[in-house]
């Protein structure tokens, strides 16, 4: 049977959010880092139900994020997927030209299709669309914390004009009404809206039972856009099309090297959800080397130095983090200092970015910790390939849309990768815990 859904995701915690919500349904789940040759995805994907691809493409320039996506979907059209979906976050942030409008006319373009659906609301998660106008929790889109994204503030909450901007596609809605009197009206909806010229759609989306109501009309769709919030009831739908069939065979691939090292947590977001999860680990006793944004982008650390006193509190055991400084005036100098040297935003981030890389490739050189939590969008991105992680298969949620993963190939190791805005307070701990509960790898061997 062929996979019955890939998705290429714009970041690594995207995607690994929507593979979490896949392998919660069921879905025996794999997610690629940007690049494989024919052969590794063949093995990788041997008894997988659904591939997400994650190829880094949200802070691109729009014609470099509608050329990855176009290299993604060729790549992977020799699985032959029964869906493809265009994954990007619940907050909808991009650049103001825009990743998304330029992934979703890319995937349209080589599949041919003429027309698809725009879901980006998580209720789960508190993001949830009103009359194409979009929030977080009751705040406007525009009036959150995302309004000082370092990479894509967003100040427009109206998605329809949003995208708009972003694409030469024609850009409509499925308003609410439509959506809340059930299947038969939002299908006839779509049907109205494509008969008159709408190319993309975007669909309001207030709660679960919306959720429901839109994954039931839109579940033989062959090609879908939206959050992570699809892939929690479109599993379900599929399963009854025969898209792909339950498995219970257990999967032993989890593992933890069982070095009696602590967990690694590395932070490059500047969220106040991270800063919180961040505060809650430290207080709770945990080593924390707190670095300034301005020197991780300038290269002036001593990185061997650093590397080396942390390799030391994991040696004995014990749990480390280390973060950026995100408190508001810091990011503030941050955005200062990169005007004037003439950065681009985006290129300052990658610089802080690979420098949390540098670090975190010395330590796992001398002390493999028993799994690594990664915090951020780029962070993630530009760490794992640092390390050299190429594929992750896909486990429980630890909280909505942050699954326990483990790398498929060297460095074989847990990791967690948590966009900014996710998890509790205590979520640094609650993952730590994760990878602590699994079986070493030399008891896998027993077992085995």
């Amino acid at each position: 049977m062929s996979l019955a859904f890939v998705s290429i995701a714009d970041d690594d915690t995207g995607a690994s959010d929507i593979a979490g919500m896949l392998a919660e349904a069921g879905m025996r789940t794999i997610v690629v880092l940007d690049s494989a040759s024919q052969d590794e995805l063949r093995v990788w994907t041997k008894n997988a139900d659904a591939l997400v691809f994650a190829i880094a493409s949200r802070a691109l320039r729009p014609e470099d994020a509608y050329a990855k996506t176009v290299a993604a979907l060729e790549l992977v059209r020799p699985l032959q997927p029964q869906i493809v979906g265009i994954k990007y976050c619940s907050t909808f942030d991009s650049t103001p030209q825009g990743n998304i409008g330029p992934s979703i006319e890319a995937a349209m373009h080589v599949l041919r299709e003429p027309f698809t659906v725009a879901v980006p609301a998580l209720p789960v998660n508190g993001r949830t669309t009103y009359m194409g106008y979009h929030f977080v929790g009751r705040e406007l889109l525009s009036d959150s914390t995302m309004r000082h994204h370092p990479l894509n503030p967003m100040d427009n909450p109206n998605l329809v004009s949003h995208l708009q901007a972003q694409t030469s596609r024609r850009v409509g809605l499925a308003a609410y009404p439509a959506v809340r009197a059930g299947m038969n009206s939002l299908k006839a909806e779509l049907a109205s809206l494509r008969q008159a010229g709408i190319e993309i759609a975007i669909l309001d989306c207030t709660c679960n039972a919306d959720l429901e109501v839109i994954c039931n009309a839109i579940s033989d769709m062959p090609l879908i856009t939206g959050s992570s919030g699809l892939a929690m009831m479109l599993p379900a739908e599929w399963e009854r099309r025969g898209y792909w069939m339950r498995s219970d065979a257990e999967d032993h691939g989890f593992v933890r090297p069982g070095s009696g090292h602590g967990v690694l947590v590395l932070s490059g977001s500047c969220s106040q959800t991270t800063a919180m999860q961040a505060t809650a680990f430290e207080q709770l006793g945990k080593p924390s080397f707190v670095l300034d944004g301005i020197q991780l982008a300038c290269g002036n650390l001593d990185v061997g130095g650093l590397a080396g006193r942390i390799v030391q509190y994991l040696e004995s055991g014990t749990d480390v983090v280390i973060r950026t400084q995100c408190e508001r005036e810091h990011v503030e100098a941050v955005h200062r200092w990169t005007a004037r040297e003439s950065l681009d935003p985006i290129a300052a981030g990658r610089r802080i970015s690979s420098a949390l890389g540098s670090i975190a490739t010395h330590v796992v050189r001398h002390a493999r910790p028993e799994g690594i939590v990664l915090a951020g969008g780029e962070t993630s991105s530009v760490v794992c390939r640092m390390l050299g992680v190429k594929a992750l298969r896909i486990g429980r949620n630890i909280a909505p849309g942050v699954p326990l993963c483990t790398s498929i190939e060297p460095p074989r190791m847990p990791f967690v990768l948590k966009s900014g805005n996710f998890g509790g307070r205590e979520f640094f701990q609650e993952a730590a815990d994760a990878i602590k509960a699994l079986p070493c790898a030399s008891e896998e061997v027993t077992r085995s």
